[in-house]
């Protein structure tokens, strides 16, 4: 099993919308809408080539809740 990087760096953009769906998940409210938009917008990141499909599989597996 190949490691990844884990110290890639995230568009500010998605950071920003991770951060706020964690701080929203841990204060007990529900986000589903909002992590589909992280998924969408993870999705745009690697078709422009800013993440590669590794980096997108580890983002949803970290902060996914």
């Amino acid at each position: 099993m190949e490691k990844i990087n884990e110290d890639f760096n995230i568009p500010f953009y998605i950071f920003q919308e991770i951060v706020e769906y964690i701080e929203e998940t841990a204060q007990g409210h529900c986000k589903s809408m909002k992590w589909k938009n992280i998924k969408s917008l993870l999705g745009l990141a690697k078709i422009n080539n800013r993440l590669s499909s590794e980096q997108v599989d580890y983002i949803v597996k970290t902060y996914c809740r």
